[in-house]
């Protein structure tokens, strides 16, 4: 079809949605965290509204920066190499310099600065695993890596398709489970999973690989466990989440105390309290310390408890046109890259998001996962909405549409 080249515009409606949910959850982070601020501050019910406007504001500068930038420029193999080590370095960094709260090692501090490198290294790993993938088509187009047989053919295609990628990807994500970082381990797994769907890889590249993978995975977990027979200890808050999960979902074989249910239960309790209509906005009885960081992991039964099935459903309704939005970007994007960028940050907001709610729903068993836009942290605004960045960029430089039975292709 013809090549006509589009001047590029921004997404106006993506750009709107992301000032709307993000506004959305600076009003409902200040209504459910007033009690903890007020506690933690020198009584400034604001405290993590002022700080959230920060993280906000730099997030926001962040994707609108990225958003103008043309694609093409993070897939320069020295831009996807460089955020491939980035990455690595930051997770193996963590393992000697990150400070230890309640138990795990997850955070860099510089000054007064608070960093979590996971939430970094989930962006990188996307332009990495994407870069590395449009470069190798690049390689394979101009003749590259060809054998003599079909069968060395096969396991060429495995090898530089599925091996080499998720393997380099796995190695990061392994650093991420021993800070432990349960929650975000499986994460990027997922992340890792759809970009690998999406990058075009062949049946038999993905069935290869994913059987040395899986041989080298059982051995590497083979050999950890009898080198460390008291491995368990390194992951006892993952058995103690299922335990908790367990008994709150009615098993009496459990041992767990009242007081590791506590907050569980609260939660759940303060989103069935909240009936059809809610409390009302800032009227939550939850958020005075039944539910400890209601800022954080559970501010989405807090916000229900205050504003009840109808405020919860416009919320998730809100995530649905963001996920909409994104579906359209990815279906219209124009190679390799701008395909598996745009599924990646999704994958990353999208399963965050899934993720916290069910666990509030009490579906699956708590993970520590904040939601996107809403619950409060730096890194992790910052993180996100440069991901929503990276999902504009690729919109406004990286698609092709339709018009009347041409293909007019946006550069």
């Amino acid at each position: 079809m013809t090549k006509i080249t589009q001047q590029r515009q921004a997404n106006i409606p993506m750009i709107l949605m992301m000032f709307a949910i993000v506004m959305f959850g600076l009003v409902i982070l200040y209504s459910v965290s007033g009690p903890a601020g007020y506690a933690k501050a020198t009584h400034d019910s604001a405290y993590y509204l002022k700080r959230q406007i920060i993280f906000t504001v730099i997030g926001i500068a962040l994707a609108l920066i990225i958003s103008f930038m043309p694609v093409n420029f993070f897939k320069h193999p020295a831009i996807f190499m460089s955020a491939y080590f980035i990455s690595l370095g930051l997770a193996i960094a963590v393992r000697f310099i990150g400070r230890e709260i309640n138990g795990a090692k997850r955070w860099i501090f510089i000054g007064p600065v608070e960093i979590q490198p996971s939430e970094i290294c989930k962006v990188g790993l996307i332009i990495a695993l994407a870069g590395y993938r449009e470069y190798i088509v690049k390689l394979r187009a101009q003749g590259r890596f060809k054998a003599t047989t079909g069968k060395r053919q096969a396991w060429n295609h495995a090898f530089f398709d599925f091996i080499l990628p998720v393997g380099a990807c796995l190695l990061v994500d392994v650093f991420i489970l021993f800070q432990p970082h349960f929650s975000c381990f499986l994460i990027i797994g997922v992340i890792v999973f759809m970009c690998t769907l999406n990058s075009g890889a062949g049946i038999r590249a993905w069935f290869l690989g994913g059987l040395s993978i899986l041989l080298v995975g059982v051995i590497f977990v083979a050999a950890y466990t009898a080198i460390n027979p008291n491995f368990r200890k390194n992951f006892a808050h993952v058995y103690q989440r299922l335990n908790i999960f367990a008994a709150t979902s009615g098993d009496e074989s459990v041992e767990v105390t009242e007081d590791e249910t506590r907050q569980v239960t609260n939660a759940h309790n303060a989103l069935g309290s909240g009936g059809m209509w809610g409390r009302g906005l800032g009227s939550s009885r939850a958020k005075y310390n039944y539910v400890s960081e209601a800022q954080n992991d559970y501010i989405f039964s807090i916000y229900v408890e205050e504003t009840g099935f109808v405020g919860g459903t416009v919320l998730i309704f809100m995530y649905m046109i963001m996920f909409a939005m994104f579906v359209q970007v990815i279906l219209r994007a124009n190679s390799v890259f701008a395909r598996m960028l745009a599924t990646g940050c999704t994958t990353l907001i999208v399963v965050q998001v899934v993720l916290n709610i069910a666990v509030e729903l009490q579906v699956i068993p708590s993970t520590g996962v904040t939601l996107p836009f809403v619950s409060y942290g730096g890194s992790a605004q910052i993180i996100l909405l440069g991901a929503y960045g990276l999902i504009m960029c690729v919109s406004r430089s990286g698609t092709s549409v339709k018009i009347k039975g041409k293909r007019e292709v946006t550069t």
